[in-house]
């Protein structure tokens, strides 16, 4: 094969891969909303997907590692207007790239839900792993701010603007329901709870809506990965309920820690 068709095939190979990245959107429906969805893999965030596709709305689902997320790949392929991206929360290129491949696509709701407990063990008095400490505020706390950061211009030029966190409820301790251990999951679900309550007193002069909602203890890896054995609620449920009441979020929320069911929890 000579130089020359080596070059055209490269060239072809080079505007295939741009046409294909440029294009990633080309089924979203212009008078549906877009929602964007971190840890879309498993547990709440594929269900999320599932409920947001079947609805008709315009769908990114990111994770860490597409390729593997088969139940996944299988709701993908039942709905047009979704599609999925490869995003680790942690990494900068990867948030940037993203955003840039995006930035002309408003986002309605920007749905930060990757997140991790981190190992157990490495977390309570006496055998705290520091390094596991970074790896769970880097996901949990650091990898939602970078990721609202990024795309807030996106959330900024859609109509509904909305940035929602999940979880919090971990981060609000006090004397009378305070528990031991889980040091790691309660420090960065405390600064995740932070960084948002910051971000909404830099964008409460605007339209944009910042809301933290727990959802509740819903039956996911998350949770068993926390050793609760207690009773939980299944993911398609508190899907459910977490997506109405982002669909109705009052004035009084911007800024709150919200449960699934409404009540707003002092923070």
């Amino acid at each position: 094969m000579s130089c020359k068709i080596i070059r055209q095939c490269i060239v072809c190979f080079a505007l295939m891969f741009f046409s294909t990245a440029a294009s990633a959107a080309d089924n979203f429906v212009a008078s549906q909303p877009t929602v964007m969805i971190t840890g879309a893999n498993r547990g709440l965030g594929l269900e999320f997907t599932r409920q947001y596709a079947e609805a008709g709305w315009n769908v990114i689902a990111s994770c860490r590692k597409p390729k593997d997320a088969t139940e996944l790949i299988a709701i993908g392929k039942r709905y047009n207007q979704l599609v999925i991206e490869r995003l680790d929360v942690t990494q900068d290129k990867h948030v940037s790239k993203l955003a840039k491949k995006y930035s002309k696509q408003p986002i309605d709701v920007l749905l930060n839900n990757a997140g991790i407990y981190g190992t157990l063990e490495k977390q309570n008095l006496g055998n705290f792993d520091y390094e596991e400490l970074k790896k769970v505020f880097d996901v949990n706390t650091i990898g939602s701010l970078r990721v609202t950061e990024a795309f807030l211009p996106n959330i900024q030029a859609s109509q509904q603007k909305k940035i929602i966190s999940l979880g919090g409820g971990m981060g609000t301790p006090s004397i009378g329901r305070m528990f031991g251990g889980h040091y790691f999951m309660k420090m960065s679900k405390a600064a995740h709870l932070s960084a948002m309550g910051t971000l909404y007193a830099d964008l409460k002069k605007t339209d944009v809506m910042t809301v933290m909602i727990s959802p509740g203890r819903v039956d996911t890896q998350l949770m068993r990965d926390s050793g609760w054995t207690g009773p939980s609620i299944e993911a398609d449920e508190s899907a459910a309920l977490v997506i109405k009441l982002i669909e109705n979020l009052k004035p009084e929320m911007n800024g709150r820690l919200v449960l699934y069911n409404g009540r707003i929890v002092p923070w």
